[in-house]
């Protein structure tokens, strides 16, 4: 592709912003909405975190391994970035594409070819295909965990380890016809499937927001947390706040509408989601969560001999 491809230059690569296509005007806006596309990707940490209880020595092997995880996947996807962009050609076109998928109109401009356009489209797709068995078995692990704490309606039936193959059949069950159903969506509306695609990166990064909070209070207070192998000394609370930081600009932009004007299509409905689930979840608590969820503890052997 970068061999065939029209070339852009530098200046467009790394200075020139676009502010145009989008109706944005403000620059700082439509660099904030560029940024949201990088957000999820670079969270591969997340997945390491919920494999954790089969990790022997977590406490010193899980932090190394999110670390490793964000600093590859950063590499990686800046010089996929980079080569993409130089890639572009025209933007306008590109972006304008009737396909509404500007990475298939980057290939078939570089190529010519739609037969060659489709053999790169499906290796790009059998990527994306080979990697829905880790989030499947991310998933899957958290949502047996989650159970197995009765954290969820129907605990007892989706922490459930079938004792011959020793998987929780049920949660894989559960997440793959949630993800047929979220394929399923796309085919109804584009805008419903926009919006719960946004989900995870709101959900996740809120997730991980609330007890770096909590660290800083203590912190700030003196009482330190206790610490386990992996600490980071003096820089500790500087990296806590800096990634409060980052996390609460993410969260200001990943609910903006992407296009201007505003309209019933390109509505960014990612929010008014977020409170509708942070709502459920909370009446769910209420009405029967706390009373039937137990506060996670450390894994016993028993715990471990069931694990995935």
């Amino acid at each position: 592709m970068v061999t065939l491809s029209e070339r852009s230059t530098t200046e467009f690569v790394f200075h020139e912003l676009w502010t145009g296509l989008s109706g944005w005007t403000n620059p700082g806006v439509s660099f904030s909405l560029g940024i949201l596309t990088v957000a999820f990707p670079i969270t591969s940490f997340d997945g390491v975190l919920h494999m954790s209880d089969e990790v022997q020595d977590a406490r010193t092997h899980v932090p190394r391994s999110m670390i490793t995880a964000v600093v590859l996947n950063s590499f990686m996807q800046f010089g996929f970035c980079v080569a993409l962009m130089y890639c572009v050609g025209d933007a306008e076109r590109v972006t304008r594409s009737p396909t509404r998928l500007p990475i298939l109109e980057v290939l078939y401009e570089a190529t010519h070819s739609k037969p060659a356009t489709n053999f790169l489209l499906v290796m790009i797709a059998f990527v994306l295909f080979v990697s829905l068995f880790n989030i499947l078995a991310s998933a899957a692990r958290l949502t047996w965990a989650f159970a197995r704490d009765n954290g969820l309606p129907f605990s007892k039936t989706f922490a459930y380890v079938y004792p011959t193959l020793k998987i929780p059949i049920n949660a894989l069950l559960l997440v793959g016809f949630i993800m047929c159903l979220l394929a399923l969506i796309y085919i109804g509306s584009n805008t419903a499937f926009n919006a719960l695609i946004s989900l995870p990166t709101i959900g996740l990064y809120m997730s991980y927001f609330i007890p770096i909070l909590f660290i800083v209070i203590r912190k700030l207070q003196g009482r330190h947390p206790k610490y386990g192998p992996f600490k980071l000394g003096r820089w500790g609370l500087p990296i806590n706040m800096l990634a409060m930081c980052y996390i609460l600009y993410i969260l200001a932009f990943v609910g903006f509408p992407t296009e201007l004007p505003v309209t019933a299509d390109n509505m960014n409905y990612a929010g008014p989601l977020v409170v509708a689930l942070i709502l459920l979840a909370i009446g769910d608590f209420f009405i029967t969560g706390r009373k039937r969820f137990v506060v996670p503890t450390a894994p016993s052997s028993k715990d471990d001999d069931s694990a995935l």
